[in-house]
């Protein structure tokens, strides 16, 4: 019977695995890879023109091709009520992935929605998310999967948010977190039994008193 137990496990394991794979290859939508200082974003692209707008000023956009060559972009730019607008003019159809890259500082990203196109956050390497005291994502993601050994986070269906926004932090913060309460558990406990020898203490000296008077 162990053993048995053990094929299941395998195959269980096997085919959650291949899952993975399968829903990786096959996502279509845009990916934010988390950095310490900036996001990178891949956008797929199916046009020849294309208008993106951000609530933060892009750098370094460039559009990639299914062969992966560079292909040149006539843009413009303009920024109308917190959004900055840019229209890209590819000169024919193409398609491929734009990419672009964001600012960001900390370890919270917050994504207002302008689009109802799939998503998928990538959070930076050696993090995580899901722990309600350290940080969780919300709304909760779609699917939870891997990447090049970094957690992903995906919304098949963001046309009924206006935002995603995702708290993380270090993988190894919870254990810490659970030596700082060990520890703060141990000094409550040192303090109620000082507290609690101090009154016998106490009532041992009334009781002397009394038996003098």
């Amino acid at each position: 019977m162990p053993k048995f137990y053990s094929y299941l496990l395998a195959i269980a394991a096997a085919v959650f695995t291949l899952n993975m794979v399968v829903s990786g290859s096959n996502f279509n939508g845009t990916t934010y890879w988390l950095g310490r200082s900036q996001v990178e974003v891949v956008q797929p692209i199916n046009a020849s023109k294309f208008e993106l707008i951000l609530a933060n000023e892009a750098d370094n956009i460039s559009m990639i091709d299914s062969t992966g060559q560079e292909l040149e972009i006539n843009s413009s730019y303009s920024f109308w009520r917190g959004d900055y607008i840019y229209n890209l003019d590819f000169g024919q159809q193409v398609s491929g992935n734009l990419t672009y890259i964001l600012p960001h500082k900390g370890q919270q990203f917050i994504l207002s929605l302008k689009q109802n196109d799939p998503v998928r956050i990538v959070l930076p390497l050696g993090y995580a998310t899901g722990e309600r005291l350290l940080g969780i994502a919300n709304p909760y993601p779609d699917e939870l999967g891997a990447e090049d050994g970094r957690i992903t986070l995906t919304w098949l269906n963001t046309s009924k948010f206006q935002m995603i926004e995702v708290s993380y932090y270090e993988e190894k913060a919870p254990f810490a977190v659970k030596i700082i309460f060990a520890i703060l558990a141990t000094l409550a406990f040192g303090l109620l039994a000082e507290y609690y020898l101090s009154i016998r203490r106490l009532r041992g000296i009334r009781d002397e008193t009394e038996k003098k008077t």
